[in-house]
């Protein structure tokens, strides 16, 4: 009879914990209707990195729908971002010790801004993809020879993988305070 009821409570304990992420919802301003997205500032070598990386936040934002994107003129907020660092590393060789697969690691430094107050509300440095994005170098079967074109597109599609999984972040950072 102890050892049942003592199941039965240990069950409802367990039942009763459970995990929920919910964000604190404080960053974001009640009556904000609209935000800015400035292209961001490329403070690496990597050529259009600022061009995908902002498109991907904005299309993020536009997706999402709770807040209009506007111009600086006109929004009530703004998300301004830098990237600091781009990165490529190889992680994986064929058997003749050529690269076989790339890693891609994008990181920013991010702020929010009432345009109303000009007071910032939210910044962080150091936010990057939380998902891994990996690309394959392409090699010619005849001759073992790397194929540049077919490699740039795998690395074009792992660069716009980091960028959306960044924006998804930001957008998170910035609608329900995570």
């Amino acid at each position: 009879m102890i050892i049942s009821v003592s199941l039965l409570f240990l069950s409802a304990a367990l039942a009763s914990c459970g995990y929920r992420l919910s964000g604190t919802g404080d960053l974001l301003l009640k009556d904000a209707k609209s935000i800015a997205i400035p292209v961001f500032i490329n403070s690496t070598n990597e050529p259009y990195l600022d061009v995908e990386l902002t498109k991907a936040v904005v299309d993020e934002f536009i997706a999402d729908g709770r807040l209009r994107v506007a111009d600086q003129d006109t929004a009530d907020l703004a998300l301004r971002g830098r990237i600091t660092m781009f990165d490529v590393t190889p992680i994986s060789y064929t058997r003749e010790s050529l690269v076989q697969q790339y890693r891609v690691r994008v990181v920013v430094d991010a702020s929010l801004e009432d345009l109303r107050t000009k007071k910032v509300l939210w910044q962080e440095k150091g936010i990057e993809a939380l998902f891994i994005s990996d690309y394959p170098v392409a090699y010619d079967s005849t001759n073992k020879l790397a194929d540049i074109r077919a490699t740039k597109i795998n690395k074009e599609s792992a660069v716009k993988k980091a960028s959306q999984d960044i924006a998804w972040t930001l957008r998170s950072r910035v609608l329900e305070g995570f």
